[in-house]
This record gives structure tokens, sequence and C-alpha cells, in this order.
């Protein structure tokens, strides 16, 4: 990456060449977001080389909706009714796409200290809970807001692994918000009930907070899902390796859990940041984007969840590429190296 700075240096470029285009205020908001994750995660220090590449996992599959703007929302939602079709849509082909065929139209609304929050639809797919929602309040949360709340399955205070908020503004003073909530990454439910408790919400960019009491329970029933425990090798090379070992295939993605093995003492002195990501494609030809749900692990070996697109009805064969990413969190001008591994292809079981 230095190389490309000097490069770029040493290019004559007339600036009055350009013409300036007004930038939305939620793609400027969204650039400030992702900044400070970025900020964030390069100002840890003194990482756990296992630690950092789960935590490295998780903030990787955070959900990212660059290209959305503020017309774009006020003029394709009917508020309250199509938001989990709007973040679909809006999720730039990633593995939401198509998921609002499937939810379950809610419709519950708690008002508390002037704001009204109705969660609009939900839709479970045994790993993972999605819970759209509308906001409607007389604060102004900016662009994007942020929502402190908690969730529990069926009552128990440990029983999830992590959930992710995502809060867009559609209108004055009215909001769009899609929560995920992820299951311990070994387990999955065919029904449960959630308990959504939240308790604020802020606008990050001046620090304005709406404080009051929104408690939902959610009742959710899983979609139809098939269950493959996968029984092929390892992919190895030079001590680091991929394992996969089932994917759960519903209507409209693919869950995969693998297991990742680190145990090259030369490649762990060398980074403080060693993660691995899979690619999928098909035997017709077909990629698909994925999204990380996290991961954990100790000595070496990292439990992973990574959920892709909608499968091609007609593929029979996925073809997993994986790819080992190595970092130093102290260089943010060292380029990240990768090494990829040999492909694991497996038959789909239908």
């Amino acid at each position: 990456m230095k190389k490309q700075f000097n490069h770029f240096n040493e290019i004559d470029i007339n600036v009055h060449e350009f013409e300036e285009v007004e930038v939305p205020e939620f793609e400027k908001a969204q650039f400030k977001k992702d900044l400070r994750k970025q900020i964030k995660k390069n100002s840890s220090q003194k990482w756990t080389k296992g630690i950092a590449a789960a935590c490295l996992a998780i903030g990787i599959g955070a959900t990212s909706l660059v290209g959305l703007s503020y017309t774009t929302f006020a003029q394709e939602i009917p508020f309250v009714n199509s938001i989990f079709k709007l973040f679909s849509e809006k999720d730039h082909g990633t593995t939401l796409v198509g998921y609002d065929k499937f939810a379950e139209a809610e419709n519950m609304t708690v008002e508390s200290n002037g704001t009204t929050i109705t969660i609009t639809e939900t839709l479970l797919d045994s790993k993972k809970l999605f819970v759209s929602y509308s906001i409607e309040t007389d604060k102004d949360l900016g662009p994007i807001a942020l929502i402190d709340g908690s969730f529990t399955l069926n009552g128990g205070q440990n029983s999830l692994f992590h959930a992710e908020h995502d809060i867009y503004k559609i209108a004055h003073k009215k909001y769009a918000g899609m929560t995920t909530v992820i299951l311990p990454l070994s387990h999955s439910i065919d029904e449960g009930t959630f308990q959504f408790n939240i308790r604020e919400l802020s606008n990050p960019e001046n620090g304005d907070i709406v404080q009051g009491e929104w408690d939902f329970e959610i009742y959710a029933v899983a979609s139809d899902t098939i269950v493959q425990t996968v029984e092929v090798p390892k992919s190895e090379k030079n001590d680091l390796n991929v394992e996969i070992n089932k994917i759960t295939y519903t209507p409209y993605s693919s869950i995969v859990n693998y297991k990742e093995g680190i145990h090259n003492e030369m490649l762990n002195n060398k980074y403080n940041v060693i993660y691995s990501e899979l690619l999928l494609k098909d035997d017709l030809g077909n990629t698909y984007k994925s999204k990380f749900n996290g991961g954990y692990g100790n000595s070496g070996v990292t439990d992973y969840m990574i959920t892709f697109g909608q499968l091609h009805p007609d593929a029979k064969t996925l073809i997993f590429t994986p790819i080992f990413h190595f970092k130093n969190l102290d260089n943010i001008y060292e380029s990240v190296e990768t090494m990829q591994l040999d492909d694991i292809i497996l038959d789909v079981e239908r």
C-alpha cells in the first residue's frame, strides 16, 4: 500500500478538472460510521491472536448499506409496513436479498416518552432472528441512530451470542431499523419466544438521547431448513487449515459452520491478526456473497458461522475456497497478505 501511495503522489492532477458532486447526508454519516469502526479496530492494542480473529470476523460481518439515501427511503417505503422489503432491496446483493418474501408481519407498537417503536416484521432462520421496526420520535437522532437494548430467548440471560442493530433516517424524525439476533454458533432452534427490551435511542453525531421503556415479546417459528453434516477432509497448507462442519439450507440462504486452525508459529510471530474467509461458487458458475456472523475460539482453533445468499435451485455442487489473511495492526501502511488453500468441494443435500 505504501508503494501505491508513492505512485499516486507522483501523478500530476489538475484538481480544477473535477466537478463537485453533492453527497447525501446519509452517505456522509455512513462513511463516518465505517471510519469509526476502522479507527477502533486499528487502535486496539495487545489483542490475543485468537480473540483478534474472532472479533475481526464479527466486524467484517457488520451490516453496511452504503448507497442508501434519505430520498430513496422517503420515496420507496410506505411507513411502518414495508421496512423488511426495503432493507432487502437495498442490501447490495448480500444475504438479505429475498428475505422479505418469507418474513412474518408483526405490527407490535409501544409508545414511551414521546417516541413510538413498531416492530413490523420478523424472520427466524433457526440460527438468527431478524427484526425490522419503525421509530417515530420528536427528537432528531441524525441520519444513522444508535439503539441500546437487550435480547433474551425464552427468558434466558445467556441464550444469545450477540445482536447487530442498524437504524437509518427515512423522513423527518422517522427511522427504519433492522436488528439481527444471533444464537450461539453451534445452536439452532425451531421456535422460541424472544424478549426485546429497548431502553435508549441516541444520536451519535451530537450525543442526544431518548430514554424510555419499549418492551416486546416476539414468538417466532423457524423457516423450513435442511441440515447437512459435512464429512469431507479439511483443506490444509503450511499448518493452516479450514474444515466445514455443517451447512443449514433455508429457502433464502445457506448458513455454514466451519472451523479454522492456525498452528504456524512463524506466522503467529510475524502477524498479530490472522483470520480466514470462505468464498463460494457452485457447479453452474454462480458466486455467492456472504456475511460473517461471528466466531469464538482459543489455542489456535476458531469456530465461525457465515451466511451466504440464496442457493441456485439447480446447483448440485458447492465449491468453497478458503483464504487466510495476515495483518499487523500497528502498521496501517502495510498491505494485507493472503494465502489461498485448496478448494473444499461437496455435493448439495436437498
